[in-house]
């Protein structure tokens, strides 16, 4: 049998459904087809957490999607699908793999956070980007408060990992 044709839609940041279609043939009947996921480039390494990059499904005949919710996909990670026919005849051919990148998710926490006492009034805080970017990170948003007082107003800053606080009350922690 001819491979089938494939069509991924990845949904959200740890999901996405995946379709495919099958010629028309008379020769054969179809029982089920084989569904091979995987993750070419094994990017995010440190956020496995010990998560399998490659998932093998047997879907059966009558369903042509499946839909990958539970399966712990990464959020913002290129994926790789592809479909083979099994037949009264026998197995057919792989499918041409498709691509598909799940969508971003929100960081995890930015990392060795610290702060420097430069003067009286000024501190310089720094810290390093998150193990898991889960996305493009745009830049970092930064508030103090101190400990007789509201917090500040957010500081947005742009991809740099520090910040200098100037013109700080005296003696306030």
């Amino acid at each position: 049998p001819q491979p089938p044709d494939v069509l991924p839609n990845a949904l959200t940041a740890t999901s996405a459904n995946l379709t495919w279609s099958c010629p028309l043939e008379k020769n054969y009947t179809v029982i089920s087809y084989s569904v091979n996921v995987t993750n070419p480039n094994s990017v995010h390494a440190d956020c496995l957490h010990g998560q399998n990059l490659s998932y093998y499904f047997t879907v059966p005949a009558y369903q042509r999607y499946l839909y990958l919710m539970s399966i712990s996909l990464m959020p913002f990670t290129s994926y790789s699908f592809e479909v083979l026919v099994n037949t009264t005849e026998g197995e057919g051919y792989f499918s041409k793999p498709q691509s598909f990148t799940t969508l971003q998710a929100p960081p995890t926490s930015p990392l060795n956070i610290s702060a420097s006492v430069l003067s009286y009034s000024s501190l310089l805080v720094s810290w390093s980007p998150p193990t898991c970017s889960n996305g493009i990170i745009s830049g970092y948003m930064v508030t103090y408060t101190p400990s007789s007082g509201f917090p500040s107003s957010p500081y947005n800053v742009s991809k740099v990992t520090s910040l200098l606080l100037q013109n700080l009350l005296n003696n306030t922690q």
